[in-house]
This record gives C-alpha cells, structure tokens and sequence, in this order.
C-alpha cells in the first residue's frame, strides 16, 4: 500500500529510532496491535510522528489502520534481526541497519539510513552507497506499481556498484548483491519472468 508522504516518513522515522531506541521500539508495538491510549514511552515517539492524538490514532491515518499496523510490525522484525555495530563508525552502523530493514523489505528506509551517510562520503565509499541506495529505491517502486522507474534505477545502481573497486560495503557483499540482483535486472528488461521475491542480504562475517 502507498502510504502519503507524511505517515510514510513518519514511519519511517520511527523504523528507524527503533533500531537502537527502545521507546521507539513501544511505540511501534502499540501501532501493530493498538489498544487504549499508548503507554507514555510510546506516546512521546508517536506524538512527535504526528502519529496520534489524543490516545489514538490521528483521524487523517485512520484509513490506513491495517497497513500501518503491517508495516510497524514487520519493523518489530527488523529491530529483532538487527545485529548493531561494535564500533560507532558510521558506515558500519548503517550497513548493518540497512541488512535488517531491507530483509523487511523497508525500501524507503533504507534509502534514509544510507543517504545519511551518502551525504558525507566521496569517492568509491560514495559510489557504492548511491548504488545500494538506488537499488533499494527500485524495489520501493516495484512494490509500488512502478516497474518503468524500478528498471532504470536497478540498472543503475548495480552499473555504479559493479564500478566500484571496492567488493563490500561494512557488512554488505556487494559481489553478492550483484549476483543476486542480475535477475531482476533481466526481468524487468523483459527478458525473463520476475523472480518470486526482491533477494536477501547477509552480513558478512
């Protein structure tokens, strides 16, 4: 479901302060299952989200009850799976954040942990975050009805990475993502079928 922009940002925002935020965590707990008013180490998360008001919630997002409680639970996962970072290095800590929200198929979140870090990044360091970033980007349009925009990004992001001289990003095997990624790349060029599901990414030990 195509959430509008200011409850996806808002979720998104919250997906990620949960990854290392346990009142982020509560907050995303109420908006799966909601039930009363939250507890108040939710309530602060969800009211600066302009999630809710007055215990529930907002009249603005109530259409889309169902689809924020999916979303804010896959999240839960993600927060579940996530593996943080020994060192406080940037690009370590958003490698590992992006494996565990990508794996929930968060696309828009991964594009706002990586582009925080893309911002400041120069040479290949920057090239291979672009990629990762419009790659994650061209399954956030598939899941959308999107395949034209996806095919151009997939494409892309997979030429920049392949580019690079570098093979990992932290934890990220970008030989993998490549590998994994090419039949995607010919699905949506129409030469195959598309595959069952966006692949997976691991962190490399």
């Amino acid at each position: 479901m195509t959430f509008p922009l200011p409850l996806r940002n808002a979720l998104a925002e919250l997906a990620i302060a949960a990854l290392e935020d346990e009142h982020a965590v509560a907050a995303l707990m109420w908006l799966a299952a909601p039930s009363g008013e939250p507890p108040p180490d939710a309530a602060a998360h969800l009211g600066a989200a302009h999630l809710v008001d007055r215990g529930g919630l907002l009249a603005v997002h109530a259409p889309h009850a169902g689809a924020v409680a999916e979303h804010a639970t896959r999240a839960l996962r993600a927060v579940g799976a996530h593996e943080p970072a020994d060192t406080g290095e940037p690009i370590e800590r958003a490698a590992r954040a992006t494996v565990a929200l990508w794996n929930e198929g968060l696309f828009f979140e991964v594009h706002e942990v990586l582009e925080a870090v893309w911002k400041t990044a120069s040479g290949d360091t920057r090239q291979m975050l672009q990629g990762v970033i419009q790659i994650a980007v061209a399954y956030h349009h598939l899941a959308h009805g999107n395949p034209r925009g996806a095919r151009t990004l997939l494409a892309e992001g997979r030429a920049r990475i392949a580019g690079a001289r570098a093979s990992r990003l932290g934890p990220i095997d970008l030989d993998a993502l490549l590998t994994s990624t090419a039949p995607w790349e010919s699905a949506l060029a129409g030469r195959t079928t598309n595959p069952d599901r966006p692949p997976r990414l691991a962190i490399r030990r």
